[in-house]
Order: C-alpha cells, then structure tokens, then sequence
C-alpha cells in the first residue's frame, strides 16, 4: 500500500473530540478493548522523564485517534495487524514487528484498518522536548527495528512499574527506563548472532512448547547448566527460559483462541498446560482478561464500538 492509498484511509474521519486545552485537541472513534491499562499511582517532581500510561489494545476496523499538539510522546509497538499513521504530512503503514514514535508538539493520527494488536506508553517529563529532538527520531515516526522485542520487553516493564509508582525508587526506575527506550531506538543494539547453542534451546522449545519442557531439559540441549542458560536468556534476550516459554505459548494460545474451534480446555492441553485453571490464571497475566473474553472480544459486532 502506497502513501496515496494510506491517505484515503484517513479521508472524511470525523471523529469525537473528548479533550480541548490551549492548543490541545484529542480525537477517537472507539473501536478497541484493552487487554492491559496501568496508569502511576503517584508522580514525582524531581523525574526528568515519567510514564503517563501503559497499555495493550486489540483494534478492530476504524478505530481512530488523532491528537494535535500533546505534551507528550507516544510509542507504540505493533504485535499484530497493522496500524496507518499519519504524522504532519507523512503517512506510514506500522505492520507487526514496527514501532512508532510520535513526538510532542506535533499532530497525527492512528488508524486500524484491519484487526491490529499493539502496545503503547505514553512519556512525558521537562527533558522530553530536549531528549527527543536530539534523537533524530522525529523525522521517522515508524521504524523498523533489528529486534522489536527488545522495546516490547521495556514496554512491558514500564507497565509492571507503573502500578508500584508511589514508591519514590521505582519512579526513578521508570525514568531510567524510559530513557534507555529512548536512547535504544535511537541507536539500536545490533547485536551478534545469537550462539549457537542458544538457538537450539530457542527451536526446542519453538517445536516443543506444548511439552513439560524444564530448566534442566533446557539446559542439557544447551550443554551448560542452568544458570549458565539463565545467563544466556538474559544477555541476548532480556529474558529467562521460563518467560520466554510462556510467552510462546500464550502468543500460539491467543491464535488459537481466535479460531474459535476449540474448548478453552482443549488450547491449554495444546500449549502444555495440564490444568486448564492454570493455563488461564498464566493467560490472564499476559493478556489482562480471561481466554474466555478474549476469544469473545476478538470478533465484535463493529457496529457496537467498544465490545466492554
């Protein structure tokens, strides 16, 4: 899809301004439902940089935000689908794997054309103006990155923060952060190749999520011990083997369940889950509602906006 056809997706968009302040204009059309949505619990004025909102969406046809002149950046990942963007006169399609980065001070849209899931954090704080603008970022409000899930993983743990925010230590473990969100889009880690023995944990458990798969199975296929794998998990992926697990099977879950041919218990037992309960209390955790009404939000009535 071109830029022309990108633009017409934006033509006749009349949506509902919900917020008005100086030259502050917000816009939406509805059509989404949160999967996650954490706000801080208390800010701090000695922050240089703060996370106003985390949050995880599933979009469907037509929904539509346009905002004119925030205070604040918005940075989202898109996981699936796709999301058009348009920022001043530039027009981009965000496909699942981009991020896109919309700095204060400026005017654009978001738009789903298709059903499209995607993270988002919203920052703000007195040295974002400067961050930003040294970054060089602005001109390229959707990038392509080497490796998407190193900003997801730092999305991810702002929204863990954020609803800890009242302790003073962890605000400032949010402005870090999101500095380091920052600094890595700006100068993105191309990092090595992974090693070769990590690899293979990597397809075994890519072949075998829906087995018992344990540390110490892991680690043998690696030929180290365990918290030599823990150690690779970490350096190459930010993450730990059990994690990592869990988020494949909740991702081949979330497929699944958007098939709709299968029992809520029949998906647990294929992504290795023995007891249905505990499959849902894991699945819960990752997507913020139950299998049950994730399945029943992933093929709304467009005509009724927001299923919840």
């Amino acid at each position: 899809m071109d830029s022309s056809d990108i633009m017409a997706l934006f033509s006749d968009r009349k949506s509902k301004c919900y917020h008005r302040r100086g030259r502050e204009r917000y816009y939406t059309t509805e059509h989404h439902c949160f999967l996650r949505y954490e706000h801080p619990r208390e800010y701090g004025k000695e922050e240089f940089l703060q996370c106003e909102l985390f949050c995880r969406t599933r979009s469907w046809t037509g929904d539509h935000h346009r905002r004119e002149h925030p205070p604040f950046l918005n940075l989202g990942l898109v996981h699936s689908g796709e999301t058009a963007i348009r920022c001043g006169s530039f027009y981009a399609m965000a496909k699942a794997g981009d991020l896109f980065f919309l700095a204060p001070d400026t005017e654009y849209e978001i738009l789903t054309p298709h059903l499209c899931d995607r993270s988002a954090a919203l920052i703000s704080g007195p040295l974002l103006r400067a961050i930003t603008a040294e970054s060089g970022l602005t001109d390229h409000p959707v990038l392509t990155l080497p490796a998407p899930e190193i900003p997801g993983r730092m999305l991810e743990s702002l929204g863990d923060l954020l609803p800890e925010s009242s302790r003073p230590a962890v605000r400032r473990k949010i402005s870090n952060l999101c500095f380091e969100l920052i600094q890595y889009l700006h100068a993105p880690d191309v990092r090595s190749p992974l090693p070769e023995n990590l690899k293979r944990v990597l397809e075994k458990i890519g072949r075998e999520y829906d087995m018992p798969l344990r540390g110490e199975a892991l680690a043998r296929e690696a030929g180290i011990s365990e918290s030599g794998l823990l150690r690779l998990f970490r350096r190459h992926l930010g993450s730990t083997p059990h994690r990592y697990l869990t988020e494949i099977r909740m991702r081949q879950a979330a497929r699944m369940l958007e098939q709709h041919t299968l029992s809520v218990k029949e998906i647990a037992s294929r992504v290795g889950y023995e007891n249905a309960l505990n499959f849902s209390t894991a699945f819960r955790k990752t997507f913020g509602r139950s299998p049950k009404l994730f399945s029943a939000g992933s093929v709304p009535d467009e005509s009724s906006g927001d299923p919840e």
